[in-house]
């Protein structure tokens, strides 16, 4: 097979998993993605080492893919199988990971799409929402111009979101990528003051509202007026820009909220002592998330739940404290919100400023005197199903029409609307076309899966200490290093890219059902693959004499490819044996062992794996000998695997005495020690045992 006959079959191999997966259940993980990035696709391919692939299949779906690894609340670990046996896999760190392990690789995918379209799009605002859209369109070969208020690009993402959360310079990582493509740019650009709505509708073939929420809402209550109160955006903006809030000694936070937590814990890094927070929720209502609410107590923010602000107390104009009410519920009998209250049960908080973080709105200013509508509690009027306002041309996306949210959320919103207006620029039809968001998902796994699987718990993200944090706006958590990535990688059970039957080659013979040690295969006629049981370990693969299975999380091809191509590499070098080792990466991951030189590494995520075909392929390719190092004894992820590849192997031997080959130059070798040492000397002793022969 030629390179080029050779890169057509690759392709045609992801092109055609890429189609089964989309007909397919999706993994519980992926559902949960608002994006639905293909997890299980990118937690493979890091267990590998591959990251510069695993980067590509992170940011496709998701051009702000640097900023959800930092900020996102991940949905994705909710839903992931494991919970059900241990913890589930820290998805979030481990995209983290893999990306700035692909800084220079992504710098070298930027460049400039032609602009082959000849039509324009204006985007206001370039929070996630319309950073998405623009990014889309500008892929698709559009004219795109983004008109942002602020002196930066990213919206709330720069101006609201804490540096301590997510760096700015991260950000910009994600921001330079789409920007590269030929997008125009007009930041310090007010709608309605240096630019009306109606010139953008004339100026472009259409125009899409992406302006987010930006506007804190405040309070009616007696004492709201005068100095001391303080609202959450503009209070976050200010800590965003460096522009020093004035703050007294004692900061009270009105609400329970994600921002409200973002304004407490800002408020003690600059330098605030006493910060408490007042909600009308429990504290398992709280609608923050449960590790920032448990990071604020952490900081020594306290918290006082299920009191309503009453009214504020001042003393000659400055504030003494907060007069407050027992709540007596915060949700009626339907889960609306309709907060009651105990009106003969009040409590008094001291504090001389307070922040109201309470919720956010859009301010619609930009739209006056545009022929753009309004419905009664002045929100604009859109159709959901083609994203377009009541003027033609005129689309709308992210949080100013489906409320808050998070980042990611918005960012499958803006690839909504992309897809929305490219149809019209088009002239096709968009309602209909659209694609649903909610993804059919692979049931939970069934009991007797679960006691099949040991449990190894997730492995835990460290964070600087409170005291060493709260000294300045620096990112606190301290990601994975490589050995840690790639062992929690590791712990993916690979749900939905398993075996795949063809059932023209298969014969029914019952080998797939009889090996799997998860029972997945049931064989009628033919073999079916039950998603919820299989685990894709691949030990079915490689014994089906059928050739009828092949793996969804990867080539069964793919280590004959990587012998192959290492060929050309040993070929020079005729001194010494050349030993080629088949790793698993379960343990050791792909550079935490130390090999003799004359050893070719070739990392793979299990033994299981390991096709008869491929060590032939080896010694096709003049390698002097083989080695297949495992994991030890009751440590592998998958059940009854050592015993299935001793036998595979041990045909493989009889095979090689056939072809007049030494069967002594294929061996397996346990993972002895985590520090290579007993590895080394086993290998220089297999290295010896060859240059002997």
């Amino acid at each position: 097979m030629s390179a080029k006959e050779a890169l057509v079959e690759k392709k045609s191999f992801y092109e055609r998993v890429y189609e089964i997966k989309e007909k397919r259940p999706y993994p519980p993980c992926r559902a949960a993605c608002p994006v639905h990035t293909d997890i299980q696709a990118y937690v493979g391919l890091i267990a590998k080492g591959k990251y510069n692939e695993a980067f590509d299949v992170i940011t496709a779906p998701n051009p702000l893919a640097t900023t959800c690894s930092m900020i996102c609340h991940h949905p994705c670990e909710q839903a992931c199988r494991r919970c059900a046996i241990d913890d589930p896999l820290a998805i979030r760190h481990l995209k983290r990971f893999a990306i700035e392990q692909s800084r220079e690789y992504r710098k070298s995918k930027r460049k400039f799409i032609e602009k082959t379209k000849g039509k324009s799009i204006g985007i206001i605002g370039s929070g996630p929402s319309g950073l998405t859209a623009a990014n889309d369109l500008a892929s698709a070969g559009y004219y795109v111009t983004i008109y942002e208020k602020l002196p930066v690009l990213g919206g709330m993402l720069a101006s609201a979101i804490p540096p301590y959360r997510l760096p700015r310079e991260m950000l910009k990582e994600d921001i330079e990528d789409i920007i590269s493509k030929g997008i125009e740019v007009k930041t310090s650009c007010e709608i309605g003051k240096d630019i009306t709505i109606n010139e953008i509708i004339s100026k472009h073939d259409a125009v899409l509202i992406a302006v987010g929420l930006s506007e804190s809402r405040s309070l009616n209550i007696p004492g709201i007026e005068g100095p001391g109160v303080l609202l959450a955006i503009p209070f976050l903006q200010d800590v965003a820009f460096d522009r020093k809030p004035t703050l007294g000694n004692k900061v009270l936070v009105i609400g329970g909220g994600n921002v409200a937590v973002d304004v407490a814990r800002s408020a003690r890094r600059l330098g605030i002592k006493d910060i408490s927070m007042v909600c009308l929720e429990s504290a398992e209502e709280m609608p923050a998330w449960k590790w920032e609410i448990d990071e604020c107590l952490e900081e020594n923010i306290k918290i006082h739940n299920r009191w309503g602000p009453k009214a504020i107390r001042r003393s000659n104009g400055k504030i003494e404290g907060l007069e407050v009410v027992k709540v007596k519920s915060v949700f009626d009998e339907m889960g609306r919100f309709a907060p009651t209250f105990y009106d003969e049960q009040t409590s008094f908080i001291d504090a001389d400023t307070i922040i109201i973080a309470i919720g956010q709105m859009s301010n619609m200013s930009l739209l006056k005197d545009s022929p753009i509508k309004l419905d009664q509690r002045g929100r604009i009027e859109w159709d959901p199903d083609t994203q377009m306002t009541n003027v033609k041309g005129v689309f709308v996306s992210g949080e100013v029409v489906t409320g808050p949210g998070s980042a990611v959320a918005a960012v499958a919103n803006g690839h909504r609307a992309a897809l929305a207006i490219d149809l019209y620029l088009q002239g096709k039809t968009i309602k209909g076309y659209l694609p649903p968001q909610e993804k059919e998902k692979i049931p939970p796994l069934p009991v007797c899966v679960i006691e099949k699987i040991t449990s190894v718990p997730r492995r835990p993200i460290k964070h600087l200490a409170p005291e060493v944090r709260c000294d300045a706006f620096i990112h606190y958590e301290i990601n994975y290093d490589e050995e840690e990535a790639l062992k929690e990688a590791a712990r993916c059970r690979g749900c939905g890219g398993g075996a795949v039957v063809n059932i023209n080659r298969c014969m029914g013979c019952l080998t797939c059902q009889r090996i799997c040690p998860y029972g997945a295969p049931f064989v009628h006629s033919y073999s079916e693959i039950r998603l919820e049981y299989c685990q894709a370990c691949g030990l079915c693969a490689p014994e089906c004499p059928g050739r009828a299975i092949s793996m969804l999380s990867y080539d069964i091809n793919e280590i004959k490819e990587i012998i192959e191509d290492l060929q050309n590499v040993i070929s020079s070098k005729v001194d010494s044996p050349k030993i080629l080792a088949l790793l698993c990466t379960h343990h050791i991951g792909v550079s935490g062992i130390e090999l003799p030189e004359e050893i070719y590494k070739v990392p793979i995520h299990c033994i299981s794996r390991i096709d008869s075909l491929d060590i032939l392929k080896a010694f096709e390719c003049k390698f002097d000998g083989v080695m297949v190092i495992h994991c030890q004894e009751g440590s592998c992820k998958y059940r009854n695997i050592k015993k299935r590849v001793v036998s595979r192997l041990q045909n493989v031997k009889r095979l090689l005495t056939t072809l007049g080959i030494d069967s002594d130059r294929l061996t397996m070798i346990p993972m002895l020690s985590t520090d290579g040492g007993s590895i080394y000397k086993e290998c220089s002793d297999f290295i010896s045992k060859i240059s002997s022969k």
